[in-house]
């Protein structure tokens, strides 16, 4: 463990004991943040989420929401809920692999064959063994899941992915994440850390050659004024989670955090439909501003599944994924 996340882990410790001296507030604020635009589903969803909480506890706990990364990238954000720095945060469910690595099992490329594939998981003991990890060693707690995205796709510029030699030693967007930089460095590409919301500009500079997206991010990001090669690659089923720091929830009364974590799902379920209406239409308007659209046939993701699959050690080795668990998510296949 790094000497940051021990400082992590410590702070975690000290807010937890404190709570247990400390009355519940009558009234509290709570500040919650995310990464992406005014207009992206999970920014519409995330202030659905804040209108609930508010509306239902008649103000108990009022949620502010702040889009757009104004309270830091991803990793800033959840690390300073470990610290105490701020209550909630709502974006990708890897994004807990900053604290606790094998959370990134979830941007293991194209190791889930399918998303009822990777739903097994996410109901599977492995994922609520991350889960305490998470809220125990963190002071994170993890309130809704049911946030569920489009599969991650490739964006490239000149032509669309066919099989790996297309991406062959290319420069590839990555998250600040470690288990996305290594499955980049997997396929074959040489992986840059850009924060989501410079990536826009940094493709435009030509700072790299592609990236990915879950695809209802695609339209909103406007990442396809720059990469009109669209390729649904399938390389994950990604979902955005609801973050809320373990001292925050303790410290409001039992009715309160029920209200709270079925607010979570419900604005969940409202994110999920939001993304299903928007798909036809956004694509549509993607098609008339010159974007190509293109499959990848089972073959080609067979070819990345396989250069994933040879280096299981390694990713075991780097401790992004506990020993076993490739053979166990394999099993868990439908």
């Amino acid at each position: 463990m790094t000497i940051r996340f021990s400082v992590l882990r410590t702070m975690a410790s000290i807010a937890a004991i404190s709570l247990l001296s400390t009355p519940a507030l009558a009234d509290v604020t709570w500040t919650f943040g995310g990464i992406n635009p005014p207009n992206a589903p999970v920014t519409v969803a995330s202030k659905k989420f804040a209108e609930l909480v508010t509306e239902r506890t008649k103000g108990r706990v009022t949620v502010n929401f702040y889009e757009g990364s104004q309270l830091g990238d991803g990793p800033s954000q959840i690390e300073a809920m470990a610290a105490g720095g701020q209550e909630g945060y709502i974006s990708s469910g890897s994004n807990a692999s900053n604290l606790v690595s094998e959370y990134g099992v979830i941007d293991m490329p194209f190791v889930f064959r399918s998303e009822q594939h990777f739903l097994n998981f996410m109901k599977s003991d492995m994922a609520a063994e991350l889960d305490k990890k998470l809220r125990d060693g963190f002071n994170v707690r993890i309130i809704a899941t049911n946030w569920f995205r489009l599969p991650r796709v490739f964006l490239s510029r000149e032509s669309c992915i066919a099989s790996p030699a297309d991406i062959a030693g290319k420069r590839t967007r990555a998250p600040n994440l470690p288990m996305f930089v290594a499955g980049w460095k997997a396929l074959g590409t040489v992986p840059a850390t850009i924060a989501y919301g410079e990536t826009y500009m940094a493709l435009k500079q030509r700072l790299v050659d592609m990236t990915e997206s879950a695809g209802e991010q695609v339209y909103s990001s406007k990442l396809y004024e720059v990469l009109p090669y669209i390729t649904d690659a399938q390389m994950m089923y990604p979902q955005n989670s609801v973050y809320v720091a373990e001292s925050a929830f303790q410290a409001i009364s039992p009715e309160d955090q029920k209200i709270v974590v079925d607010a979570a799902n419900e604005a969940g379920d409202y994110f999920t439909q939001l993304v299903k209406d928007e798909e036809a239409p956004n694509r549509d308007a993607m098609k008339a501003a010159g974007v190509t659209f293109c499959d990848m046939t089972p073959e080609a993701r067979a070819q990345f599944s396989a250069m994933i699959a040879s280096k299981k050690a390694d990713f075991e080795a780097q401790k992004l994924i506990p020993a076993g668990w490739w053979d166990k998510i394999q099993a868990l296949a439908d």
